[in-house]
């Protein structure tokens, strides 16, 4: 099953790639992309698509340091809510903590992790790993999300957070000047993974912009809008119907392509906690339903219908008679008499 990605991660590819010549519409046709997917931030594309892009478009542009230059036009604001935890997080080592545990609403398939440096115990590595099914060699993608976080470190630590050394698993690609200009440290080819090593004492380091309410709000945001790692199956598959309804893409096959699962995994997990897909998503649609009816601006029973992911008005009035025991327009006509008797 396909591997997803945030569109941000390619923010800045039809920039760079323009001002070197390269047919970024037709590169995007190849995998599969386009100019609006990558427009719409919200929007969901395959890793493998993402990689292969990169690799190609260095290839065909003869341009070995096309990772390296599109990190220079990519910023933590790709990460969009998580970019708000990390930057008003108390300290270093919080907000590393936190982009660990959330890093899933970029993708599920980033993996971060903070080790100490074997080779230097005052030290410790920013691990960065891409964990999917057959991966294929991807250093443009490595050194991308290796110079974002880079340039993150810098953008919320000022100059009290320094990043030592950028660590590739791979030879090096482009220009060594290219690796100055994008990293700014020095980098070791070669190595055991992909990694920032910065020193230990910096995740102590307090965060100047950190903010406690915008933290918890932040945190609150996202784990209604998408879970937890750490929480039930069930309420992260919960979390990502409410968000993928209006798009009707709610099949067991979306889902369990967001989660990187298989249907049947997906399917065999939620059993043992005592739920199916059918039912989560048959309940999302009620809340949802309860909550339209609840608007100010009332709305078309058929925009309602579009608004819960189905694909035609008579599926709703089914689902009410199968919530309420009665069609949309009696239900409404209830909840309003009951109103009426409640304010009176």
């Amino acid at each position: 099953m396909a591997t997803l990605v945030r569109s941000t991660g390619l923010s800045g590819y039809e920039r760079l790639g323009r001002s070197i010549g390269l047919d970024t519409r037709r590169e995007l046709q190849r995998v599969g992309l386009s100019s609006k997917a990558l427009a719409d931030h919200d929007a969901l594309i395959p890793y493998a698509a993402v990689i292969n892009l990169l690799e190609h478009s260095a290839q065909v542009s003869n341009c070995p340091d096309f990772g390296l230059r599109l990190s220079e036009l990519q910023g933590i604001d790709i990460l969009g809510p998580l970019a708000i935890l990390i930057r008003h997080s108390p300290t270093l080592g919080e907000a590393l903590q936190l982009a660990s545990q959330f890093v899933f609403v970029h993708s599920p398939a980033i993996q971060l992790v903070i080790e100490p440096a074997p080779e230097d115990k005052a030290c410790v590595n920013i691990c960065f790993a891409v964990n999917m099914p057959h991966l294929p060699p991807c250093p443009q993608t490595i050194e991308l999300s290796l110079g974002v976080m880079i340039r993150a470190l810098r953008l919320i630590g000022g100059r009290s957070v320094e990043p030592l050394v950028a660590l590739l698993p791979h030879r090096r690609l482009g220009p060594a000047a290219s690796y100055a200009r994008a990293y700014a440290c020095e980098c070791q080819f070669g190595y055991t993974m992909a990694a920032v090593r910065v020193q230990a004492c910096s995740l102590e380091y307090a965060l100047p912009e950190h903010n406690p309410m915008l933290l918890e709000m932040a945190q609150t945001y996202l784990s209604q809008q998408f879970g937890e790692p750490r929480l039930l199956l069930t309420d992260r598959v919960r979390a990502l119907v409410r968000r993928f309804i209006a798009a009707g893409s709610i099949t067991q096959i979306s889902i369990a392509e967001a989660l990187s699962i298989h249907p049947r995994t997906l399917q065999r997990r939620l059993s043992r906690e005592g739920h199916n897909f059918e039912d989560i998503v048959d309940q999302v649609r009620r809340e949802r339903f309860l909550a339209l009816l609840d608007n100010p601006e009332p709305q078309p029973l058929s925009q309602i219908a579009l608004m819960l992911g189905y694909s035609e008005q008579a599926a709703i009035t089914r689902s009410c008679h199968r919530w309420f025991g009665c069609n949309p327009t009696e239900f409404q006509q209830r909840r309003s008499g009951a109103a009426k008797e409640a304010s009176s």
